[in-house]
């Protein structure tokens, strides 16, 4: 399971990972907002809205594209629209080369807010925490909701990939057809690969069977295996679904490693050193079964409050030569830091990854602190789920064009759902 950290005085980052993908190459933008005016109305019905559409907040240049369409609002003032739908040239102008782009509104019946909203074509992937077995209330804690309808759900919305805290927790079966599901809903998997999987490759199944403990598979999976040969046969049937994009092996464990947070089954802590190799052993592991899909794992900083290049680096440097593409996770909302900070952070990822020429990804908040762990929080007014200006934010700032990750995740799904800010979130991020 993702793991959210806190440290008395010092306001954590957080787990968690991405993975690369390729460029949106629809010929279209799927545009989702609200039509909200000023003075805070909202229409509905019919509208004839400009759209226009830069590649600069401040739209300083001229327009890539402009276009006035006629649009059926919602009463709430939601609608959607496919900008440059059936225009030859709109991908060659608009989307081919740009990562980050502002979308600006118009009507004739107001002024609308907000005026301009940052949209990113790289990649979108969210977190959820959801058992294959459909078991009650393991679906993001979410009354009755399946696995697959989540998928569905997500899949809806644009997200291109899926990270699962609980993908293992199922039968042969019932994580066969999750994938299938993702894979039929036109979503990408990175499978979640949990931290015993990395303590426990050269442990003896007698002392910690990794089966036994950290899924529902049964013995009949992999009989009489070692730790290592059993996760060998997990990645081959993984490797098998079409629904894979690859592995998630680092959740933050060296920069817990190196605070004492992480123990092995005598109680006894694990070294950075040590999990540094135990990385390593995973990796070829996983490589040996499946070469095709990469490796992603993901480190953050002590605290938000104290991130600096420097850190992050001394987590990452290690292992670089066990991970494919390498991650980031930065939560600074609730802590007392803005949500313009993920800029810095997304740059000192940038450096670090550009001198291994290493592709990365950012794990980005979608969470409030206090539904997590409330002492990460500077102030009870503050500390609440990230509002559309923050996530805006956050997303322009690591869509940046001198630091552009390969994919940018969001954590989590669940959270999001439990604040009612689904909506939203999906209108701020506007995956592609």
């Amino acid at each position: 399971m993702k793991l959210l950290r806190c440290i008395p005085g010092l306001f954590l980052l957080c787990c968690w990972l991405a993975l690369p993908a390729s460029a949106a190459t629809d010929s279209y933008i799927d545009f989702r907002s609200t039509l909200r005016c000023e003075d805070g109305n909202t229409l509905s019905g019919l509208q004839f809205l400009t759209f226009s559409i830069h590649d600069d907040a401040e739209r300083r240049r001229d327009a890539l594209w402009t276009e006035t369409v006629p649009v059926q609002v919602r009463k709430n003032g939601d609608y959607a629209i496919k900008l440059g739908a059936g225009s030859p040239d709109f991908y060659e102008r608009v989307i081919d080369g740009h990562k980050l782009l502002f979308v600006r509104v118009r009507t004739p019946k107001c002024e609308v807010v907000p005026t301009s909203t940052a949209i990113t074509t790289i990649p979108q992937g969210i977190w959820v925490d959801c058992n294959p077995d459909n078991s009650a209330g393991n679906c993001d804690g979410l009354s009755g909701v399946t696995s697959e309808a989540e998928l569905k759900t997500i899949a809806a919305a644009n997200f291109r990939y899926v990270f699962n805290d609980s993908n293992l927790w199922g039968t042969q079966s019932q994580i066969t057809a999750w994938a299938n599901q993702a894979s039929a809903s036109g979503l990408k998997i990175i499978w979640y690969i949990p931290l015993d999987f990395a303590l426990y490759q050269g442990t003896s199944t007698a002392n910690y069977p990794v089966i036994d403990n950290d899924t529902e598979l049964g013995p009949s999976f992999c009989r009489d295996c070692s730790n290592a040969a059993f996760t060998t046969a997990l990645i081959k049937l993984f490797a098998r679904f079409p629904a894979t994009a690859g592995y998630y092996i680092d959740d933050e464990l060296v920069n817990m490693a190196s605070q004492g947070e992480i123990q092995n089954y005598a109680g006894k802590n694990i070294s950075k050193s040590a999990i540094e190799d135990d990385i390593a052993t995973l990796y070829k592991t996983i490589h040996g079964a499946d070469s095709k899909h990469f490796i992603y794992g993901a480190e953050t900083w002590d605290s938000v409050n104290t991130a600096n290049e420097s850190q992050l680096a001394s987590f990452l440097d290690p292992i670089e030569g066990d991970l494919n593409v390498m991650g980031a996770d930065y939560y600074p909302v609730g802590t007392g830091e803005g949500a313009g900070t993920v800029a810095s952070a997304a740059s000192w990822l940038d450096t670090i990854a550009r001198g291994y020429d290493k592709s990365t990804f950012m794990n980005l908040q979608a969470f409030s602190w206090e539904d997590f762990v409330p002492e990460a929080c500077a102030s009870q007014s503050i500390c609440v789920y990230p509002g559309f200006s923050q996530l805006q934010t956050m997303l322009s700032d690591a869509a940046g064009s001198s630091k552009t990750p390969s994919l940018i995740v969001w954590y989590d799904y669940g959270d999001t759902v439990a604040n009612g800010q689904w909506q939203n979130f999906v209108s701020a991020t506007n995956p592609q």
